[in-house]
């Protein structure tokens, strides 16, 4: 094999530094920057002008920019950035103040949409250009195509009557269209930033609305310590839990998650509180609360959207949980007797929002001093891990963190997310990940102050 020494070819070195620089293009602007003053260099030009017939009645175009190339290539030679004053590097922002015309060579050389080579030109006395191009005798029109059509067109004059040939327009084609790509996709670019900008803003005001309609303070329960956490991930969610009072000094506990993303989402739990929070009547278990949210959310039509949640009501007096769950990741129950952890995984039915026939009903659960309960989302039990090979959390790790608490609340939450860390090896959540620990204490106070935590 023999490899060709282009080391002095400086035409190769030219194009080489001037697709380098146009690489690193972010604007659509730098486009032209890098372009404008040294692809002439490559190609003989002396007059360049660029026209848009874009969103203009047909045989219609506006002058985008035109320039003596002689004053391009100074600008290029300068290597400073800039380009000569009477160059504007973005007609755009200005393009609805442009004059439009219709006459003139110009309007000749793009009828009909077709790219020409022009000869003999006689540019004295044009209707558009006056005498100042008049020395000029030919020229390339050159069609910029943007989905088919010659939105943009690209006009190269030379003073030589016979200066281009089909060659000449084959290339200067390709060429001009190439660049012409380029700058539509960063212009694409740009636009998917800012809408992704405006979106992300979007995102961050629905995720503070749903973090004031989580409960400001968590409630003073005799005889029951409590912690909870609520961590969001990039996209607003639809996890929720609330406290809600019942009866007989009974407190009711609900853990949530709406199926999907979003601001839907978020809607759709913000719809769930305003619901629960008009629950009136009923027998006071915790299927009757499901029973009521269930019919309510129906009647808004969810359009596919469902929601698990699990209710439990405690009763202070007797250490007694009265629960009920529609589709949700059953609670698990450390016994602080046996120091073994079990599911909570009675009471189950649909979850809300599917069917009006949802079958309801009550469990209850007995506590002891020193049980703990813990209610969680399904965004701690399958978050991946980060090792790439994807396992889950699952309820074994979720197990493996709470025993090793002795069913304290707030070392509860602290291990998980100490475990879960480990697991995931990031900082980052695919879903919102909720976590609400109680452990019962006994019958005369609450040894250990609410802990709330939210990020």
């Amino acid at each position: 094999m023999r490899v060709i020494d282009l080391s002095e070819n400086p035409r190769i070195k030219m194009i080489e530094e001037l697709l380098v620089e146009a690489s690193r293009a972010r604007e659509p602007t730098d486009v032209f920057k890098v372009f404008g003053p040294r692809m002439w260099k490559i190609r003989p030009i002396e007059y360049f002008i660029s026209l848009s017939t874009r969103n203009l009645p047909p045989g219609q175009y506006k002058i985008t920019r035109r320039y003596d190339v002689k004053e391009m290539q100074a600008a290029a030679d300068r290597n400073d950035g800039t380009l000569p004053a009477n160059v504007n590097a973005d007609p755009w922002k200005t393009f609805q103040q442009l004059p439009a015309y219709r006459d003139g060579m110009l309007g000749a050389a793009i009828a009909n949409g077709t790219p020409k080579i022009l000869k003999d030109l006689d540019l004295s006395n044009d209707p558009v250009l006056g005498n100042e191009l008049a020395e000029f005798r030919s020229a390339l029109a050159i069609p910029l195509l943007d989905n088919g059509r010659p939105l943009n067109w690209s006009i190269q004059l030379r003073r030589d009557p016979n200066a281009y040939t089909e060659q000449s327009l084959e290339d200067a084609m390709l060429l001009s269209n190439l660049i012409g790509a380029m700058t539509r996709n960063l212009v694409a670019l740009k636009e998917v930033e800012r809408l992704n900008k405006a979106l992300n803003a979007q995102f961050e005001e629905v995720a503070r609305v749903q973090q004031s309609l989580l409960p400001e303070k968590l409630p003073d329960i005799p005889g029951l310590a409590i912690a909870t956490s609520y961590l969001t991930s990039d996209q607003a969610g639809g996890d929720y839990y609330d406290f809600l009072p019942m009866p007989d000094g009974r407190i009711g506990i609900l853990v949530a998650d709406v199926s999907g993303h979003g601001a839907g989402a978020a809607t759709i739990m913000a719809m769930m509180r305003a619901i629960l929070h008009c629950y009136s009547g009923g027998d006071g278990s915790a299927s009757s609360v499901l029973r009521f949210v269930n019919h309510r959310l129906l009647g808004s039509r969810l359009e596919g959207n469902f929601i698990t949640a699990f209710f439990g009501i405690f009763d202070p007096a007797t250490a007694r949980l009265n629960y009920a769950s529609a589709g949700h990741n059953p609670p698990r129950l450390y016994s602080a007797a046996t120091g073994t952890i079990r599911g909570i995984d009675d009471a189950a039915t649909l979850p809300l929002g599917i069917s009006d026939d949802m079958e309801a009903w009550s469990e209850d659960v007995q506590l002891s001093p020193g049980d703990a309960v813990l209610l969680y989302t399904d965004g701690i039990t399958e978050a991946f891990s980060g090792d790439g090979n994807r396992r889950m959390f699952g309820v074994d790790r979720l197990d493996e963190a709470m025993l090793s608490t002795g069913g304290r609340p707030d070392e509860i939450i602290e291990s998980i997310h100490r475990s879960l860390f480990e697991h995931t090896q990031a900082r980052t959540r695919a879903d919102d990940q909720t976590l609400v620990a109680m452990q019962y204490i006994g019958p005369d106070r609450c040894l250990f102050p609410p802990v709330r935590s939210t990020l």
